[in-house]
């Protein structure tokens, strides 16, 4: 088939002023028939899926790896809550950026509407287009203000792997939680704040139940509004020492609790989005693991209960589902869909950041977070992460229905330097709405050496 200028004009006017890589046509429909619902690639099949990866990943995933086993399923519509969908279109074209690329006058909602149905609902009064000198910058702000409902609950088990004698030497377990307490269309149409007049953006916890080592260590992180003029607060409880310090914003792309992850890589990017060069990569047609049919750790365990605090179930539990390559990626027996996916390039401003730059991928309908590479101070690839979705509308818990947000189910990083990785799983996650009063309670930093008690 042939390609026309009019195939062509998307991604010319990405590179038009932007700086970005040239985004490759649409595929074919004739291309796309060989990825059809019931597929399953294996090894032997590998070519047909290298041109819907991004060819970064390809040496860490598809290269050599003989447990590759992808089901492809037909792509579903993951358009978000209706209470986002109506912030969207009763505060567009209201959000601005300041002069050190600090979002303002955002309400709620997509901030820059650039979704499919974010630009028809708003009757394209001010669709965000790649000619917009600050395309990239807006679309990390879209990443940042995505619709994640009133907040996430983790339970959570992580597995530390080290390539030299296939070695499994560690699995953690721990509990994880992040309340919105600005941006809440759910809370509409009573207001948009959890707490009236808050100057915070969102509050998360965290804290490890297992093993030995590292139980009743215990993160806190609140994040302001307005990040340039006011650092994030946070502190760590470090039971050896028996008292909560504080975490600078320089610690937050340290390694966490020795593993591959950072609290800056959580849900691929929580850092301050002013803080970072953003270059727009162009959008594409790639396979995403959006939706998980899998039921894993903890949905698995026998001991499993909504309300349970401790330890639940044990390695043999975490093991069931199979992840690979790296005992940590999603390419053994998980689903796949064709997503329209959105490329962004990350460039650190701070010179002492442990990463040169980032690639990372989005989907373009949710935003919800797919995989990044992330690129060491020589410009050579560090760290892979890729995370398995979780439609709160499917599997889970029923408790999770209406919520309309794309949980995490995994997430996997790994070293491709040292051949070391982490898995997480948490296939029982769901959202979470704290009253205004539990969130003080919950979110009160004083209460750290109390909790570990």
């Amino acid at each position: 088939m042939s390609t026309t200028l009019r195939d062509l004009l998307p991604a010319l006017l990405v590179v038009a002023g932007m700086g970005g890589t040239l985004v490759l046509p649409p595929a074919s429909s004739a291309e796309t028939t060989e990825l059809v619902p019931g597929t399953v690639i294996r090894p032997a099949d590998v070519e047909r899926v290298r041109p819907y990866l991004p060819e970064e990943v390809h040496p860490f995933t598809l290269d050599n790896f003989s447990g590759l086993e992808m089901r492809i399923v037909a792509a579903d519509d993951y358009r978000p809550h209706p209470k986002y969908i109506e912030a969207t279109t009763k505060f567009a074209c209201q959000a601005t950026l300041d002069e050190h690329g600090q979002l303002q006058n955002y309400t709620a909602g997509q901030p820059f509407p650039y979704s499919d149905w974010a630009t028809e609902t708003t009757g394209h009064a001010c669709d965000l287009r790649p000619d917009d000198p600050h395309f990239g910058l807006k679309l990390a702000w879209n990443v940042n203000y995505r619709w994640n409902g009133g907040g996430i609950n983790m339970r959570f088990a992580q597995s530390f792997w080290r390539e030299a004698k296939n070695n499994t030497w560690k699995i953690a377990q721990g509990n994880y939680q992040r309340t919105y307490f600005s941006g809440r269309a759910d809370l509409m149409p009573q207001g948009t704040e959890l707490v009236s007049g808050t100057n915070l953006e969102w509050a998360e916890f965290s804290e490890m139940l297992y093993p030995f080592d590292i139980r009743g260590s215990m993160f806190m992180v609140l994040r302001h509004r307005n990040t340039f003029e006011k650092e994030d607060d946070a502190w760590a409880y470090v039971p050896t020492l028996r008292r909560v310090r504080r975490i600078s914003t320089e610690q937050k792309s340290d390694s966490l609790q020795g593993s591959e992850f950072t609290l800056e890589d959580v849900l691929l990017f929580s850092g301050y989005v002013w803080d970072q060069e953003w270059r727009f990569h162009g959008e594409r047609s790639l396979l995403a693991a959006m939706d998980t049919q899998r039921r894993c750790f903890p949905l698995n365990a026998a001991s499993w209960k909504r309300e349970a605090r401790g330890v639940i179930g044990d390695e043999r539990d975490f093991n069931e589902c199979a992840f690979g390559p790296y005992k940590a990626l999603p390419f053994v027996n998980e689903t796949w869909q064709l997503r329209d996916v959105v490329a962004l390039e990350q460039i650190p401003k701070r010179e002492n950041h442990p990463y040169s730059r980032r690639l990372l991928w989005y989907d373009k309908q949710t935003f919800a977070p797919l995989c990044a590479l992330s690129f060491d101070r020589a410009g050579k690839p560090l760290r892979l992460t890729w995370y398995v979705g979780d439609w709160s509308e499917t599997g889970g818990d029923e408790n999770r229905r209406g919520q309309r947000v794309v949980l995490i189910s995994a997430g996997g990083v790994v070293n491709v330097q040292q051949n070391v990785s982490n898995l997480s799983q948490s296939f029982a996650s769901e959202t979470t709405s704290l009253s205004p009063a539990q969130a003080k309670r919950y979110y009160d930093f004083t209460r750290l050496k109390e909790r570990a008690k």
